[in-house]
């Protein structure tokens, strides 16, 4: 397995997705970004070494962002629907 695809590419896109489906599920944004942030912990000391620390706290800000971004876009729907707009 390559690292390097890996930490550049898909570990963004699945910490991305689970901001996402977190907000979804949960109604909260820190569910998501505990969640990535101890899964990043955990693979820090079973697959990668110390150094992916730094990219820990990346993907948890894209947790983040991607939760606080479904946040502003389902209640900006939920009360253009409430007013009546489309």
């Amino acid at each position: 397995m390559h690292t390097i695809p890996l930490i550049i590419f898909i570990c963004p896109i699945i910490s991305i997705l689970l901001g996402i489906i977190g907000y979804i599920t949960l109604k909260k944004i820190y569910p998501p970004v505990f969640l990535v942030a101890i899964v990043g912990i955990i693979a820090t000391f079973v697959w990668f070494n110390s150094t992916f620390t730094f990219w820990i706290f990346i993907y948890a800000f894209l947790a983040f962002a991607a939760a606080f971004a479904t946040k502003v876009i389902t209640t900006k729907h939920q009360q253009r629907s409430l007013y009546g707009f489309k």
